[in-house]
């Protein structure tokens, strides 16, 4: 069976569609037609286990006024977390197993923080209603008809190309095209961390300039 691409813009892949149909050229077999949403969803799933990107920061308001605080669905990690108006007093994280040391579990304003499962705990508890500016890891959001583009296939298709033609490989068990396409997606992921990482801080390391040695008054 001939499989034809839906026009989209040259250089791009499109959308939730055009990515099945390019993955269905690549495999060049109409058998695996019906699995390849299935692969999706499982290259997105070691997406979001893998990768702690820029684009998937999400920046909020929490409302809390209780010891304990029920995760949002698409949470993945915390990666800051202030009472608004005080951000140069981060909340800090801390064992579950250390809290009874540090806190007796009187209320008063929060300064840590620990998560188990989906519940975020603060010690000390908030002894009025307070409100957090946060900043946390988001799950991406998933490709469906619905939904049928997200960040990352819009700037980084080849994840979801490498990712699912590697998942059509474990299906029919091809070893050779298994690892072609396994170093490819993980390079590709490689690529993308590194990428976020330079878009954090700037470009290149930072580097310690470290101490100059004086010389004649003046540092050298």
């Amino acid at each position: 069976m001939a499989i034809a691409l839906s026009v989209v813009t040259p250089g791009t892949i499109g959308d939730y569609s055009n990515l099945q149909d390019l993955v269905a050229r690549y495999m060049d077999r109409d058998d695996l037609d019906a699995d390849i949403a299935n692969f999706i969803v499982i290259v997105e799933a070691e997406a979001n286990r893998v990768l702690r990107a820029v684009n998937m920061e999400t920046k909020t308001l929490w409302v809390i006024d209780d010891e304990t605080f029920a995760l949002p669905s698409d949470f993945r990690r915390l990666r800051k977390m202030h009472i608004e108006g005080e951000p140069d007093r981060p909340l800090t994280e801390i064992s579950p197993v250390a809290a009874p040391m540090i806190y007796d579990g009187s209320a008063g304003t929060p300064r840590s923080y620990w998560i188990e499962g989906r519940v975020l705990t603060l010690a000390p508890p908030p002894a009025n209603e307070t409100t957090f500016r946060v900043t946390y890891y988001a799950k991406i959001t998933p490709l469906t008809p619905d939904t049928p583009i997200n960040w990352l296939l819009e700037e980084h298709p080849d994840v979801y190309v490498w990712g699912v033609l590697r998942e059509a490989a474990a299906f029919i068990r091809d070893p050779e095209a298994i690892g072609f396409a396994d170093q490819r997606f993980n390079t590709a992921l490689a690529q993308l961390q590194q990428e976020s990482r330079n878009d954090r801080f700037g470009g290149g390391p930072l580097v310690p300039t470290g101490m100059r040695q004086p010389c004649g008054g003046v540092r050298c």
